[in-house]
C-alpha cells in the first residue's frame, strides 16, 4: 500500500512539474518568436524607411523615382557592395538605369538570400491610395481606412512621405535563422535539464513524505497489535507534521487508559478472587467453608462412583471444645480451632479437601485413597492434635480429637457416606474420645 502511495506522490509531483516546464517552454518559445518577428519587423521597418525616404530623396518624389528606377532596383543597389559596381551602363529591362557616376550596375542574384528583405510592406500615400503594392493590394488601389489603423507613417523632416503596413511572416536572414535556432536549441536543452530536475525532485519530494506516512502506517499497524504505546518522529510543522504530532498525543492517552483499564481489570480480578476466597473460605481458620466442601464432594463422589475408584470422608470433631470455651475463654477457643486447623491443612496432601464444617467439626475428602491408608492419614492427624504442645496456648490445656470414617460408594449420594463417617464418630466420642472409628475398622476401633 505504502509502495503505491509512493508511486501515486511521484507521478502527481512528476506530472506537476512536467506540465509546469512544457507551459512554460512552449510560452517561451512563442514569446522568443513572437519578439523575434516584433524586432525584425521594427529593424525592416526602419530600413524600409530608409530606403523609402532614400528613394524619394534621390528623384524628388516617389511619382518621379518610379520613372527612373523601380523602387525594388533603387533598395538592391543601395545595399550592394561597392565592388559589385561596373564602369559599364546597367540596363534593366527595356530601359538602361545608370548608378552613381554614370556606372552600371551589376544586377544582383535574384535567389541569394541576403537580398530578401525581412519584411514586405505594402506602401500608401497619405491618402491611403497603394504606391507599392503587395498581397491583396495593387499598384493604385485604395486601402481602406480600417486597414491602415496599423499602420506606420513613413517620415521625413517630420513630414509624413507615406504610410507602411507589414504583410506576411518575416524573411529572416541566415544569420537571424541561425541565431534563432541556437535560442530554440538552448531552450530545448533547458526543457531537458528542467525535466530530469523535475523527475528526480518528485522522487526525492515523495520519498520524503511517504517516509513519514510509512512511519506513521507502520506505528498504527503496531498499535493494531496490541503496542499501544508508539511515537513517530515529527518532520517539520505542515500538515504531515501536524498528524505525527496529533497521532503522538492520541497514541500516549490511548495507552496511558489502556493501562489504567488494565491496572482497573487487575484490581477487579485480584477482588473477584479476593471475593471467592472469601466466600468459600471459614474467616476464622482460613479453611474451606461447608458451602465449598459440599460442591466439591457432591463433584468428587460423582466421578469416583462413576470410574469406580475410591474415596473416603473423614469427619473429626474437636473433644470437650465447649469446656474449653467455659474454661479459658472464647479467645482460647478460638485459637484452639486456628492451631487444629493448621495441623489438618499443613499435614494433608494438596489433594485433600480440608474444610470447618460448623462450630468444632472439621471433614476432610481422601480422594483416590482406600480407607485403609485414609485410616493410617487419619490416625496420623489424631496423633498431631494430641501432641501439639496446647501449654503454649495455655498451661492447663490439653487437645484432643475425635473422627469418623467412611467410604461406602454404594450409598446414592455423597451425604449419605458423610452420614455414615457421622455415626463414626459419635461412636468414637461414645467409646472415650481421642480415637478413630470405622465400620471396616471394627474391633480395633475402640482401641486406636
Amino acid at each position: 500500500m505504502m509502495h503505491s502511495l509512493r508511486i501515486k506522490l511521484s507521478l502527481a509531483l512528476i506530472i506537476t512539474s512536467m506540465s509546469a516546464v512544457i507551459v512554460v517552454g512552449v510560452v517561451a518559445q512563442w514569446r522568443v518568436s513572437t519578439r523575434f518577428d516584433q524586432m525584425a519587423m521594427e529593424r525592416s521597418f526602419e530600413n524600409f524607411q530608409a530606403d523609402v525616404t532614400a528613394y524619394i530623396a534621390s528623384y524628388g518624389s516617389w511619382n518621379e523615382a518610379q520613372q527612373v528606377e523601380r523602387f525594388g532596383q533603387f533598395v538592391r543597389r543601395r545595399h550592394m557592395p561597392t565592388d559589385t559596381l561596373s564602369d559599364e551602363p546597367f540596363f534593366a529591362g527595356p530601359k538602361s538605369r545608370i548608378g552613381p557616376a554614370g556606372r552600371r550596375l551589376t544586377p544582383p542574384i535574384p535567389d541569394e538570400p541576403e537580398w530578401a528583405p525581412p519584411f514586405l510592406f505594402i506602401l500608401l500615400d497619405p491618402q491611403g491610395k497603394v504606391l507599392l503594392g503587395g498581397g491583396k493590394y495593387e499598384n493604385g488601389e485604395f486601402v481602406p481606412v480600417s486597414a491602415r489603423l496599423g499602420a506606420s507613417p513613413v517620415m521625413l523632416e517630420n513630414q509624413v512621405l507615406a504610410l507602411a503596413i507589414p504583410q506576411g511572416k518575416p524573411n529572416l536572414s541566415a544569420i537571424d535563422r541561425n541565431y534563432l535556432a541556437t535560442i530554440r536549441e538552448a531552450l530545448i536543452y533547458g526543457f531537458f535539464i528542467a525535466g530530469m530536475l523535475a523527475i528526480f525532485l518528485g522522487f526525492l519530494l515523495s520519498k520524503r513524505l511517504s517516509s513519514s506516512l510509512h512511519e506513521l502506517t507502520m506505528a498504527i499497524r503496531a498499535m493494531n497489535q496490541g503496542e499501544l504505546r508508539q511515537k513517530v518522529t515529527v518532520h517539520g510543522k505542515d500538515e504531515t507534521g501536524i498528524l505525527a504530532e496529533a497521532f503522538n498525543r492520541m497514541s500516549a492517552d490511548l495507552a496511558h487508559a489502556y493501562e489504567e483499564l488494565e491496572e482497573s481489570h487487575r484490581t477487579i480480578s485480584e477482588q473477584a478472587l479476593l471475593l471467592k476466597e472469601l466466600s468459600i473460605r471459614d474467616e476464622l481458620t482460613q479453611l474451606y467453608n461447608r458451602r465449598y466442601f459440599n460442591e466439591q464432594a457432591i463433584k468428587l463422589f460423582a466421578q469416583m462412583k462413576r470410574y469406580n475408584h475410591s474415596l473416603s470422608f473423614m469427619i473429626g470433631d474437636i473433644d470437650h471444645f465447649k469446656r474449653i470455651n467455659d474454661r479459658f475463654s472464647h479467645a482460647t477457643g478460638d485459637e484452639v480451632l486456628k492451631a487444629v486447623s493448621g495441623i489438618l491443612k499443613n499435614s494433608t496432601r494438596a489433594s485433600d479437601i480440608v474444610a470447618r464444617y460448623g462450630g468444632e467439626e472439621f471433614v476432610v475428602i481422601f480422594p483416590e485413597t482406600p480407607l485403609m491408608q485414609a485410616a493410617a492419614q487419619c490416625e496420623r492427624l489424631r496423633k498431631l492434635i494430641e501432641g501439639f504442645p496446647w501449654s503454649t496456648i495455655h498451661p492447663d490445656l490439653q487437645v484432643t480429637m475425635s473422627m469418623g470414617l467412611s467410604d461406602d460408594l454404594s450409598l446414592e449420594r455423597f451425604e449419605h457416606i458423610l452420614a455414615a463417617a457421622d455415626n463414626n464418630l459419635y461412636r468414637a466420642k461414645a467409646d472415650g474420645r481421642n480415637r478413630l472409628c470405622s465400620a471396616a475398622l471394627e474391633p480395633e476401633c475402640a482401641t486406636l
